[in-house]
Parts: structure tokens; sequence; C-alpha cells
């Protein structure tokens, strides 16, 4: 049984990308749909998921550790609610542009992983990397290579 914990960082900027782009939309759209998410979570096995916070150009989402099997069906349950930006109404994310940024990033944190691109979404699983999502080390690589972003919806998970 895996304690599981999950990070989130959406980012809603609307041309000039933050560290990620949800298109179309305005902060308080992604707030709003961040804080859905998380009232749908706590129905759903997770009574303690913290309120969503505005950070940044965006929204951070972080979840507590629980069972994976919790996580799972509360996941399952609001999929719909899910603060991923990637419906498929907006383009794809540029390819070129995630390198690009990934090399930026691990010009920062050497041992930043390689991105995960499903349709306008990237998704950094920290795992095993040493490195922390809520450190000022991080948060200093994400505003440096911000220039570099790959627009998109970025999810930052750290599973434990």
């Amino acid at each position: 049984m895996a304690n599981i914990r999950k990070v989130w960082t959406v980012t809603a900027v609307m041309v000039l990308s933050g560290c990620g782009t949800i298109t179309g939309g305005d902060d308080e759209d992604h707030f709003q749909q961040a804080m859905d998410y998380t009232t749908c979570l706590r129905a759903n096995g997770i009574p303690d998921a913290p309120d969503p916070v505005r950070e940044d150009h965006g929204v951070r989402l972080e979840l507590p550790k629980v069972d994976d099997a919790v996580l799972r069906k509360a996941e399952e349950a609001c999929r719909d609610k899910q603060p991923q930006g990637d419906a498929g109404d907006s383009d794809p994310v540029d390819p070129a542009k995630v390198t690009a940024w990934t090399t930026c990033m691990r010009g920062e944190l050497p041992e930043f992983p390689d991105p995960e691109v499903a349709g306008n979404t990237v998704t950094v699983i920290l795992t095993g990397t040493g490195i922390e999502p809520e450190s000022t080390e991080f948060k200093n690589a994400r505003k440096h290579c911000d220039p570099r972003d790959p627009g998109g919806d970025t999810h930052i998970q750290d599973l434990d």
C-alpha cells in the first residue's frame, strides 16, 4: 500500500505564458476549477484535501499523502472537475519548446526528469529526483526558465 502525494501547478496566463498556460479563461476561472476539484475530492474520500492556493500566475493544488486506492477512487469520481485544461479544445504543446524548457530546468536542477506530454498537458514526476516542488531552489528554477516555458498546462507531481 503506497502513500501518494500529488502537487499540481495549474497556471493560467492569457497570451504570454507564465509557468504553463491553459488556453482561454482567466486566473479566477482556473482557481474556481481547482476549488471545485478539491471539493469533489473531499466528498470522495480525501476529506483533508486543502484549498488550492493562488501562486505566481496560477493555482497550486497539493493533495495530502493518501492510500493509492483512495486516491484513484477519488480521482476517478472527480475526473470531470480535474484542472487539466486538456479537453482537446486547445493546441498541443510544441515538443521543441518542451525540450528547450527541460534543458533550462536541468541547467538549474540537474536531476530534473523528462516531462510527459499529452495534448496540451505537460506532467513532471519528481519522485526519486530529490527535487522538492515547494523548495526555493525549484521555484527559482521555474522563474529562471519562464521565458522558455512550452505553454500548455503544467502538472508537477511528487509521488512518495
